[in-house]
């Protein structure tokens, strides 16, 4: 017995990225589909993702989703990270980060950064997809192949409860389907290994009130040192008595089903007598990888599907949602049919660099704490402590962008798109720790709070807006009325507070529906359909037309 589905966009794979992807294209009025073979979202605890910078939080801002996320994790909590010998061992040094209540919304974005373990986001994602008008989530269908022509997409996938077949013809196909993704597999785009690092196990760890037995106080991480470097840490998952404890060795010593975790977990807590229930172990390498490509054709892939990395610094989540939403619209324009032919190669051109960038600043943070010239942690007497003094205020410095990495989030940009307009202005500097608020075309439009008591990043989201800071109607009317003929949505907001227009440096400021910048200028440019056809991608040349592409693939 077979099911016959038709839908604009087929998302294979429920995970987190999956999800936005889904509660994104909703939010653009795109009908799709998201399939998970799993029977359920975040069915066991996952020693995975549980940061999400102020871009992600922005994003969800956006979903209607902040009060869900913000009750996920103790706003009291510090992020403080302890590196130590032990619980009851040498004290080395202590990154200080405050708690989301003392640290408050910043300045430069209407959200914090936020903490919310990966088995509560998904779920919140899940439920939002489940009440949406536009997405539906099915559970347990295995996705098993496809096949893409001019037109569309047909994919066979797997009823895992009663062994049907259920076919699904969509224009698009997006794989979301994890690090070893059959979709990107089959479509032959290479998966580069940029840098190997370790073999790692996690066990995710259930122990109540673990502050009664230290002396450190309120903290998020620790991180325990010896003669051999970082040896381990062990990280509030839901600052509510689950912590990831992540061992760092060779592959044939951790094997989940053999490994005996107990003699490490005694050495990271001394002689503390201090009760614990192992409720999951899994082993995992520790690498960064990076897809050649983003798609091809009708096929594109987004998350782990196109990268993976060390979770030194908690980039990885968060770029796959940097792709989810960069995607998105697209796709919602292809679907419209405003968008161009050139708008989807875009999608590699914007997001591969951003991803790159990504990948080496958490090649850094990882480098930093498990460096070398620690041989006298462990020892006694005035060697052990000055070794001990010299070795924390070094990790403080060195690991300042792993727990603080606001231009990681914020500071992106797609500069180098050609669904961008330069302005000729300078670069701001791109540092992972410090982001430097611009409205130069390729970055993201910054946050300022307009007189009503929203941010200017709530107008944003759905279709392009034009800014308006004391222009002339009659200079915004062609651009206007151009976009009207050629179908691209368009709304004109008057901004008249001169402070935000100080910021955004231009009279007329183009910003896309995924709150990037596209075009600024004092004045419109003589032929406003050009402008357009750039920014919607209708004017960039593809290395093969649609009609050309036709691919079969099993997964």
């Amino acid at each position: 017995m077979s099911t016959h589905i038709e839908i604009p966009v087929l998302i294979a794979g429920g995970g987190p990225v999956g999800l936005a992807l889904g509660v994104d294209l909703n939010h653009q009025r795109t009908p799709c589909l998201v399939v998970e073979q799993d029977t359920g979202t975040a069915l066991i605890p996952q020693a995975k993702a549980g940061t999400h910078n102020e871009r992600s939080m922005e994003f969800c801002r956006r979903w209607g989703l902040i009060d869900q996320i913000a009750a996920a994790y103790p706003d009291d909590e510090a992020r403080d990270t302890v590196y130590c010998t032990a619980l009851d061992g040498h004290y080395i040094g202590r990154s200080k980060v405050p708690s989301a209540r003392e640290r408050g919304v910043p300045p430069v974005s209407p959200e914090m950064m936020r903490r919310c373990a990966q088995n509560q986001f998904d779920p919140i994602l899940a439920k939002a997809l489940q009440s949406s008008d536009y997405a539906t989530l099915r559970y347990g269908l295995k996705f098993e192949s496809f096949v893409q022509d001019a037109t569309g997409v047909t994919s066979q996938l797997r009823d895992l409860a009663s062994g049907d077949v259920v076919q699904v013809r969509s224009q698009y196909l997006v794989g979301c389907d994890g690090a070893g993704s059959p979709i990107r597999k089959a479509l032959g785009i290479p998966f580069d290994l940029i840098k190997q690092m370790d073999f790692s196990l996690s066990a995710m760890l259930r122990i109540d009130n673990l502050g009664q037995y230290h002396p450190f106080g309120n903290l998020e991480r620790f991180m325990f040192i010896g003669p051999e470097g970082t040896w381990a840490n062990m990280t509030s998952v839901d600052g509510r008595g689950l912590w990831r404890f992540t061992i760092v060795g060779a592959e044939s010593a951790l094997d989940a089903s053999s490994f005996d975790i107990t003699p490490v977990i005694r050495r990271a807590f001394g002689q503390l007598d201090i009760p614990y229930t192992v409720e999951r172990m899994v082993p995992w390498r520790r690498a960064q990888t990076l897809a050649r490509t983003y798609g091809q054709g009708r096929v594109w892939l987004a998350g782990d599907s196109l990268h993976t990395t060390s979770p030194t610094g908690g980039h990885g989540l968060n770029t796959g949602i940097g792709d989810a939403t960069d995607l998105s619209w697209m796709l919602a324009a292809r679907v419209a049919g405003w968008g161009g032919d050139g708008l989807l190669p875009a999608y590699t051109l914007e997001r591969r660099p951003v991803a790159l960038r990504n990948l080496g600043s958490a090649t850094q943070n990882y480098s930093a704490w498990v460096g070398r010239g620690m041989d006298h942690v462990t020892e006694d007497g005035p060697v052990g402590g000055a070794a001990r003094r010299n070795i924390g205020d070094n990790l403080v410095v060195a690991l300042h962008q792993e727990w603080s990495s606001q231009g990681i989030a914020l500071g992106y940009r797609y500069d180098e798109s050609p669904l961008i307009v330069p302005d000729g202005t300078p670069p701001t500097t791109d540092h992972p720790s410090f982001y430097v608020p611009t409205a130069r075309p390729g970055h993201r439009a910054p946050h300022a709070w307009l007189s009503d008591g929203r941010s200017i990043i709530d107008l944003f989201g759905r279709e392009f807006v034009l800014l308006s800071f004391g222009a002339d109607a009659r200079l915004t009317a062609p651009l206007l009325n151009q976009a009207c003929a050629c179908g691209v949505p368009l709304r004109l907001e008057r901004i008249e507070q001169p402070e935000i227009a100080a910021l955004y440096q231009r009279k007329l400021v183009l910003v896309r529906p995924d709150g990037h910048v596209a075009w600024r200028a004092d004045n419109l440019p003589d032929d406003v359909g050009a402008l357009l056809d750039t920014v919607r991608g209708a004017t960039v040349t593809t290395p093969a037309s649609a009609a050309a592409v036709r691919q079969t693939a099993a997964v």
